[in-house]
């Protein structure tokens, strides 16, 4: 494992540094406080600290620490719910036009909760259609953000 998280904490702080550099050419605005580039590359940022952490652990370890790491198995119960999430995700990011935001997120909320164990169906209901109710309202009202509408374009 000490071997895996080397080779890990390497490949993020290469990827952090490329992302870094890659920010530097986004588009500048004038009378913009923050741009585009303030959050990536604070991503990039955290992601190299959390990579250095690794490698500075994985450094220091001894070698009892240099156990198989665990493979990655798509029979696996965990992996195959990653991959479920990660299909709920696509999908809804295929419906995001389409059905709109009002729709499609309610849904896919429930569905998430549902893949992650929870079974109290009028909770979960609640739960996402609130949760959608919040972020349509602060993105709409005081943001002054369009969410993309789908079929409800024109009733709304």
């Amino acid at each position: 494992m000490k071997k895996a998280n080397i080779v890990c904490a390497i490949l993020g702080m290469a990827v952090s540094l490329a992302a870094f550099i890659i920010t530097f050419g986004f588009k500048q605005f004038q009378n913009v406080p923050i741009g585009p580039e303030f959050f990536p590359r604070y991503l990039a940022a955290g992601l190299f600290i959390c990579s250095a952490a690794l490698l500075a652990q994985a450094l220091r370890a001894g070698p009892q620490a240099d156990k198989p790491a665990p493979t990655v198995c798509p029979r696996d119960k965990g992996i195959q719910r990653l991959l479920a999430g990660l299909g709920i995700i696509t999908v809804y990011s295929l419906c995001w036009e389409s059905l709109g935001f009002i729709i499609a997120s309610p849904f896919a909320l429930f569905a998430l909760m549902f893949l992650l164990g929870l079974r109290r169906y009028a909770l979960m209901a609640v739960f996402s259609l609130g949760t959608m109710a919040v972020i349509f309202g602060a993105f709409r009202f005081f943001l002054g953000i369009d969410m993309p509408l789908g079929i409800l374009y024109g009733i709304l």
